[in-house]
Parts: C-alpha cells; structure tokens; sequence
C-alpha cells in the first residue's frame, strides 16, 4: 500500500504540526485539520492533489496563495504560511468557529432579511477590499462563505482569482471552464476572456438570491443546463420567492445579475450601499 497524502503531509510539515483529520476536499486540493503543537493552535492546510501538479495547476495554486497572503481584511480569511516540498504544495490558514454558508442553508433554510444583508455587506467589504487591489476572486459562493459562530462572514478561497491587468480567462488543467455554474456570471459561462470585477458582483448577488429564496436563481439537472440560463434566461426578481423582501434589496440584487456586466453596479460597494439599513423581517 502507497503512502497517503496526509501522511505525506505530515513529512511535510515536520515534528512541530500534528494532521489531525481531513476537513474537505474539492476539484483541485484537499483540506486537512492540523495542529500546531508549538503555538498550540488549530490550523486548516490545503494541499494541492499530487495528480493535478502539472505545471498550469502547480502555477495557479501558487497564485493562489501568493493573491491571499496579500490580501490583509478582516472579512478575508488569511494565508499563515505556504510551502512546495517534498513534492507537495500546501498552504495554512487559520481556523475559524464557524461553518461554510452553504452548510448554513442546508441546516436553517432561507435566512432572515437582517443576516442575508449582514453578510452581504462583509463579503461586499471583503470584496471591494480584494478589486481595490486588483483582484477578482472569481468563485464566489456559498461553500467559500465561512460565517462564524459571532455571526461575521468571511470570504474563502481565491483559488480561481486573478490580478485585473492580467490577460487571459479562467485556468485549469483540462481545459474546462473554472468556477461554479450556480453562481457564474454571464461572462464566465461564455468562456469570455474579459472577466472583471463586475462577474464577482454578480456572484455576490446570486449568493444574496439564494440566502432569501432558499435556491440560486438559475437551476437545471447539468451544468450545461444552468450555465444556458445563465446566458438567456430572463433574470428573476427575489420579491417572486421571498416577497417580505425589502423593494431596495430585490432592486439591488437584480441589478447585480444583468447579463451585461455594464449593467451592473460599477462597484461592490455601491451594490451594498443600496441595501444598508435593511430591518430585520422573517
């Protein structure tokens, strides 16, 4: 029997971090609780997949931790260190006491008027932080919300982001379009190679969609399916699923969610303007 990836990891890191269990895993690494026995602290690594570290994938997961080290807000969750060893790239992050919004909706449902806008704003300041620096994070959706058990959300993940002067689209090993259908805007679903940060707004509005519905705007049984929506369906008013929805919020979201990115709200921070002082209905 080979050697496993997390005891691979634990060569890795060396005597001073105990891997405690793994915590996730997705299309490009896993996620592995670890302790960090001379700090006595919990940490999270993601370890890239040994069979993805092609040169594409090893360079975008580099990039990955290099655009999160350097992004410093407080509704970012930080990168602690990063390393490519023992044929291994890895990178830590803190823990946080919280849960993924994605399984906060499957365990609570749609959300009250007043959390929805709460984590709108922090990931809209999260955001804007992230696009001031010439960032867009690309795949924003709920399993890369963390919300903490105080109740701030935190933006995981930059994994398919990319600096604004950058050319290009989105990257990946066997040539298909990186990001999530539910939550990909117009222009990520055609493959466009002008991608900015108008696709987050609109990802971010999709997320805000689905926190009131209880469901994103666009579904289907593929991702094909979805990502036809995506491009041609009629963009759906919240107010049809969730009609105690405030008039100034529904008319935000929809902005959001044009198909034309020169539709949309020129900043995150205008879009979240719109939806301050929402009160609290359920």
């Amino acid at each position: 029997m080979g050697i496993t990836l997390s005891q691979r990891l634990r060569q890795a890191l060396g005597p001073d971090f105990e891997v405690l269990g793994e915590l996730g895993r997705g299309g490009f690494a896993m996620v592995y609780s670890v302790r960090d026995k001379k700090h006595d602290d919990l940490i999270a690594v993601k370890v890239m997949r040994p069979d993805l570290m092609v040169s594409v994938a090893l360079e975008r997961f580099r990039r990955e931790a290099e655009f999160a080290m350097n992004l410093q807000h407080p509704n970012i969750l930080s990168v602690l260190f990063t390393e490519h060893r023992h044929g291994m790239a890895y990178y830590a992050m803190p823990r946080v006491a919280g849960k993924p919004l994605d399984r906060h909706l499957r365990a609570g449902g749609p959300l009250s008027i007043a959390e929805t806008s709460r984590i709108l704003r922090d990931i809209a300041l999260g955001l804007a932080y992230a696009h001031e620096h010439g960032v867009v994070h690309r795949d924003i959706k709920p399993s890369n919300i963390m919300v903490e058990h105080s109740g701030k959300a935190l933006i995981l993940d930059f994994g398919i982001a990319k600096a604004l002067s950058a050319d290009g689209g989105s990257i990946s090993v066997s040539g298909e379009i990186i990001g999530s259908a539910h939550y990909m805007s117009p222009e990520q679903a055609s493959d466009s190679k002008a991608i900015d940060h108008r696709s987050d707004i609109y990802s971010w509005a999709v997320v805000g969609f689905e926190m009131l519905a209880g469901h994103p705007p666009f579904e289907g049984k593929t991702v094909r399916q979805v990502m036809h929506k995506q491009l041609n369906a009629a963009v759906p008013d919240v107010r049809e699923f969730r009609p105690d929805t405030p008039d100034q919020l529904a008319e935000a979201l929809f902005k959001c969610m044009q198909k034309a990115p020169s539709a949309r709200w020129s900043s995150i921070r205008d879009a979240a303007a719109a939806s301050v002082g929402v009160a609290d209905r359920r």
